[in-house]
């Protein structure tokens, strides 16, 4: 929530966030000082949220932790349930988690969010220059920015999650899709259906039963199970500190934007692979 007053910053807030200013201007750092945050579930990725927005200068962060309403670490049905709630209150969401050596997070800022981004300014020629063809094209100054103002529509997490893989334009886009949304399909049903995460302790059964459930999720989805290989299976267990670090960063990152209201935001979801020591970001649901 941002505060309708404008919030001051003092001299010596001013000193602390100068790195911050000149990154991304007063008028974001004023934001960020007027808003206050509930952080749900403060389990690893939780923590590294928490330590974000800390340092990025909100004036309130409140912690919520409890297993049955966190959104790190909770159900499907729950995240649903909490991001429709949200949304009818014009109010901006976000979900990730992380299991073994992958992570995710997934935002929800509505159906318009608007935000300003920093452009190198384009420089026109006067109108009577007689410098030949060449001179009278418009130029980048790499010496001066302006700000564009700019809007991004985002669906709701049910809208994201139900995509239709029958269709002849989500067929036709299968290729360029990461893995990584099948998944997390699969591991949010584990959890569903176990009422807990795949656990080292229980590793032959639980990854019997992740061969089951990701052969189901994929026939469910009309898509064949050679999508998602085994390999999976051996790196979802626990919640690695270092995948973590990447994911809460990004997340952390995407709470200060959508507040600041300064850049593009990760437009819906975000995976990182730690195997591959890469992230994605790719958008599901209706356009």
């Amino acid at each position: 929530m941002i505060e309708k007053e404008d919030p001051v910053i003092s001299e010596e807030e001013a000193a602390q966030y100068d790195r911050q200013i000149r990154l991304w201007g007063l008028d974001a750092q004023k934001r960020l000082r007027g808003s206050r945050v509930l952080l749900a579930g403060v389990g690893g990725l939780g923590a590294e949220v928490a330590k974000n927005l800390i340092l990025a200068g909100v004036k309130g962060l409140t912690l919520l932790d409890h297993e049955q309403v966190c959104l790190t670490g909770c159900s499907r049905d729950l995240m649903v349930r909490v991001d429709q709630l949200c949304s009818k209150h014009n109010i901006k969401v976000f979900c990730g988690d992380v299991h073994g050596y992958y992570g995710y997070m997934f935002c929800n800022l509505g159906p318009e969010h608007n935000y300003v981004e920093e452009k190198p300014k384009v420089v026109k020629p006067p109108a009577d220059s007689n410098d030949g063809p060449e001179a009278k094209k418009a130029k980048i100054d790499p010496n001066e920015t302006t700000m564009v103002k700019k809007t991004a529509s985002f669906c709701t997490l049910k809208e994201a999650l139900e995509v239709d893989w029958t269709s002849e334009k989500a067929k036709a886009g299968l290729k360029r899709t990461p893995v990584d949304y099948f998944l997390l399909h699969v591991l949010l049903k584990f959890r569903t259906d176990k009422g807990r995460d795949p656990d080292p302790q229980s590793f032959p059964e639980d990854s019997q039963l992740l061969r089951q459930i990701r052969d189901d999720v994929l026939e469910a989805l009309a898509l064949s199970a050679n999508l998602l290989n085994d390999d999976f299976i051996s790196y979802c267990f626990s919640e690695m500190s270092p995948v973590c670090a990447v994911v809460g960063g990004v997340l952390g990152q995407e709470v200060v934007k959508a507040l600041s209201q300064r850049d593009p935001p990760h437009r819906n979801f975000f995976f990182f692979d730690a195997r591959k020591g890469n992230g994605v970001v790719d958008y599901f649901g209706p356009n």
